[in-house]
Formats: structure tokens, sequence, C-alpha cells
């Protein structure tokens, strides 16, 4: 669906391409709670005037002023903060805000951050565009490079068949070419749902793929009973990863969020599939 949805904004894309070497933008407005990690971590957090009530890391982001949701932020809040770039990532529900900003004169980017390597060459692409280019090669060379470095550790280690499950309430994995499994996978898990995305599950589906191990995020780590997707997985003793009491709620969203800390989900997944010799302390 995103990747659709990027292609529909490309389409509707006007004007030309903002060049980048116009003056270094210094209002700054992020769509994308990704996106602003992005700034922050590249040195133009101080530039940022505006976000989304998603961003969230690091702490200073907020502070900054609220423009609404991911899926829907709000044009007229972000027209008050007279922003010289607004960045936007393609998600559901967005493509209209984005493109009104357009026609009201903004400088809206879009940076498609979906995948692995999407994270990595957002980095670089919002470094740009904020006229941080040399952070921004730089950061994205050293995530890259612990990225490889848990690839290596794990290299030798059994896989660990793992169901990601993204919620309970229907059933929701993270299917392949995702985020989240591109990371299980670099850290020495397989995945074993075969569809691509994100599809929805029954828990009959569940069992006969026989994971070992479930990992559980939470969409909403603000709100709700963190030993709630625990309990849900409780009900299902057949499934070999509940019998062996191999089920983790993931304690934040680091696999669901590309950017800057997609090299510290890997290595959190590593120590929870292979032990903390193999990355940070498991949770």
């Amino acid at each position: 669906m995103l990747g659709l949805l990027a292609a529909v904004f490309a389409c509707a894309k006007a004007p030309a391409p903002t060049d980048l070497h116009d003056a270094t933008p210094q209002r700054i407005v992020s769509l994308t709670p990704a996106l602003t990690e992005i700034l922050f971590a590249v040195g133009a957090g101080d530039r940022v005037v505006g976000v989304t009530q998603y961003c969230d890391f690091p702490p200073a982001a907020k502070a900054k002023p609220k423009v609404g949701g991911y899926v829907n932020p709000s044009v007229e809040s972000v027209l008050a903060l007279k922003p010289d770039l607004v960045l936007v990532s393609p998600g559901p529900g967005n493509r209209d805000s984005a493109l009104a900003m357009r026609r009201a004169g903004l400088r809206l980017e879009i940076v498609p951050a979906e995948t692995l390597e999407e994270s990595l060459a957002a980095i670089e692409l919002v470094a740009r565009y904020a006229g941080a280019e040399a952070a921004g090669r730089d950061l994205a060379a050293a995530v890259r490079a612990r990225l490889d470095a848990v690839a290596k550790r794990v290299a030798g280690a059994p896989r660990i068949t793992t169901f990601f499950c993204i919620q309970t309430d229907p059933i929701i994995a993270a299917g392949r070419d995702t985020l989240p499994s591109q990371l299980l996978e670099l850290a020495g898990g397989s995945n074993v749902v075969e569809a691509t995305r994100y599809p929805r599950l029954d828990v009959e589906a569940v069992a006969g793929a026989k994971p070992e191990l479930i990992l559980q995020a939470r969409m909403d780590l603000a709100s709700g009973d963190p030993h709630a997707e625990d309990a849900f997985w409780k009900r299902w003793p057949s499934i070999p990863a509940v019998a062996r009491g191999r089920v983790v709620v993931l304690p934040d969203d680091l696999t669901l969020r590309p950017g800057p800390r997609v090299a510290d989900a890997a290595e959190e997944l590593a120590a929870i599939l292979h032990g903390s010799a193999y990355g940070k302390k498991a949770p």
C-alpha cells in the first residue's frame, strides 16, 4: 500500500523538484517521525519548527509545536508556522494534505522511508535537504557499519524461526520486504510468514507455521497493559513458541521506525534471538 502511495505522490508532484542547492532551510516541518529523528541526528533539530504528535524521539522533538498526526497532518497548522521546508513520507491518508501544502506554495519534499535500504537512503536525502549533507553521509555510513557488524556476529548462529506480530486484534504479521522482517532476517531470524507486506492471519495459520519465537510489537506504547499481548498468546499453547515460553513483547518501537535507530533495533533483535553476546542486552 505504501509503495502505491509513493507512486501516486510521485505522479502528482508539482512544481518540479526543488534544487538541492537552494539556501539552507531555517524553518523545517517534519510530518514523519522517522524523518524527525533524522533531522535531529544530523544536527538540524534546532531548525525544526513543527512535528506530528507521534514524533517522540529524541526527547527534544516532543517540545516542538504539533501539526496533527502522521496520517492526518493539519494544513492550516503547517502554514501558520511559515516553514521553508516540509518533509513527508508517503502514508495512508496523508496524500491530500501534502498536495494541499504544495498548492499553497510550500516547498514539500517526499522521502520514502519504509524498508531498511530506504531508511539508509533517507538519512542522506534528508540531510541534503536540510543542508547537512556531510553529516548525513557520515551517519548513514555509521549505521550501515553497525548493521554489517550484527550480520557478521550472527552469521554462524542457527536461524530461529520467528513470527513477528504487529498487532493481535486482528492478528497482523510483518511479512516479507517489510522493515521488521528485514531486521529480523539480518539479526539471525527466519520469518515464518511467506506473504509480503502486512497480512492478516488467523491463529490456525500461526500454529501451522510452528514458530520457535514470537516477537510481539506494541503499536501504542503509551497506553494499554504491556502484558496484554503476552496473555493473548498464552491462550494458544499448541504454538511451539508459546509452549516454550518464547513470546517476547518488544519494549519499544525500534523495529517499526525506519530511521537512524535501525541499528539499535538489529542489535536488540540479535540479543533476543541469540543472547546478549550477539547484540544489546535482550529485554
